[in-house]
C-alpha cells in the first residue's frame, strides 16, 4: 500500500495564454496526468452560431503528482505553463481531491462537464448553446431522462421550448 507522502495529489498549474495544447502535450511526455474540465457553450460570430468548448477554468489546468516527487519544479519550466499555484514560496498548494474527483465524475471521456441531473420545477435557468444561448428561463416540466421544458420571455411573450439538460445551466 502506498504511504500518504507517496500519495499522488493534483495542483493547479497556471497556464500561458493560448499555451493549452502546448502545456497539456508536455506535460503528459514528462509522464504527468493532466485534467482540464470544458463546457459547451454558443458562440456567434458573423451571424453564425456555433458550438465550441471552452475550459470552466481558462487558464489553469490541473496536474497530477506524488508530493515527494523531487522534479516538480520543472513543471514551471514546462513550455506553455507559466507556474504551479502555490500560497508560499517551498511548495505548491494541493487541491483537495473531492474537488477533483466530483469534476472528473461529471465530465465525458472528453473531459466535457455535463449538466447536474437534478434541476427541479420552477428552477431559474440559463441556456448554455444553441440559438437561445444567455437566455434565461424557468423549468416548467421534465420531459424524459435528457430534455426539459422552459418558459422565457421573448419579445415581450412568454414562450416555452423544450431543450437538452446539457444546454443549460443552474443559476
Amino acid at each position: 500500500m502506498m504511504a500518504e507522502s507517496e500519495k499522488a495529489r493534483w495542483y493547479v498549474a497556471q497556464i500561458k495564454q493560448n499555451g493549452f495544447d502546448r502545456a497539456m502535450s508536455n506535460l503528459t511526455r514528462q509522464g504527468y496526468q493532466t485534467f482540464m474540465p470544458m463546457k459547451k457553450k454558443t458562440v456567434r460570430h458573423a451571424r453564425q452560431l456555433k458550438n465550441v468548448l471552452r475550459p470552466v477554468f481558462p487558464g489553469y489546468l490541473f496536474v497530477q503528482f506524488g508530493a515527494d516527487r523531487g522534479d516538480w519544479r520543472k513543471i514551471n519550466s514546462t513550455f506553455g505553463v507559466a507556474r504551479l499555484v502555490s500560497f508560499n514560496k517551498s511548495a505548491p498548494a494541493p487541491v483537495p481531491d473531492r474537488l477533483v474527483a466530483g469534476l472528473q465524475a461529471r465530465c465525458d471521456a472528453q473531459d466535457c462537464l455535463q449538466s447536474p441531473d437534478d434541476f427541479k420545477i420552477g428552477e431559474k435557468v440559463r441556456m448554455v448553446a444553441g440559438a437561445f444561448a444567455g437566455f434565461v428561463g424557468d423549468v416548467e416540466n421534465l420531459i424524459g431522462e435528457e430534455r426539459i421544458r422552459l418558459l422565457y420571455e421573448f419579445m415581450g411573450q412568454k414562450s416555452r421550448i423544450d431543450i437538452g439538460k446539457g444546454d443549460l445551466e443552474k443559476l
